[in-house]
């Protein structure tokens, strides 16, 4: 795929995370399993994580510019918590934004050693 591709599908996970976070939770199916809401966070950031990092993969960018776009991502995934407080029956959390950032932070981890795999080949 090339990296235009990449970066329309990181366009529209990102979109999607803020169009879902911005219904009200009446809208919303009930987990009632304890932290299965934390693991769909975890997912779905590391899902957004994976696409933003084949885009920088495919340009070949610096690590200064995956670890400022990892930097920009973090700050996306707290405004997206933080406007939920914006939103009828929806709550910031503070958990919830940890399970975001962890599924930043494994796409980042994985990019790095599939990263360091290629290059000492």
């Amino acid at each position: 795929m090339k990296a235009r591709h990449y970066f329309i599908l990181m366009l529209l996970w990102m979109v999607l995370i803020w169009v879902l976070s911005s219904l009200p939770s009446d809208d919303l199916p009930a987990l009632n399993i304890w932290g299965i809401d934390k693991l769909a966070h975890l997912g779905i950031y590391l899902i957004w994580g994976i696409w933003a990092l084949l885009f920088l993969a495919k340009l070949k960018a610096s690590t200064a510019l995956v670890c400022f776009s990892f930097s920009l991502m973090l700050v996306l995934a707290a405004l997206d918590e933080f406007h939920q407080c914006l939103i009828p029956g929806r709550q910031v959390s503070g958990y919830d934004l940890l399970a975001n950032a962890s599924g930043l932070v494994l796409a980042f981890i994985l990019y790095f050693i599939l990263k360091s795999r290629n290059s000492a080949v």
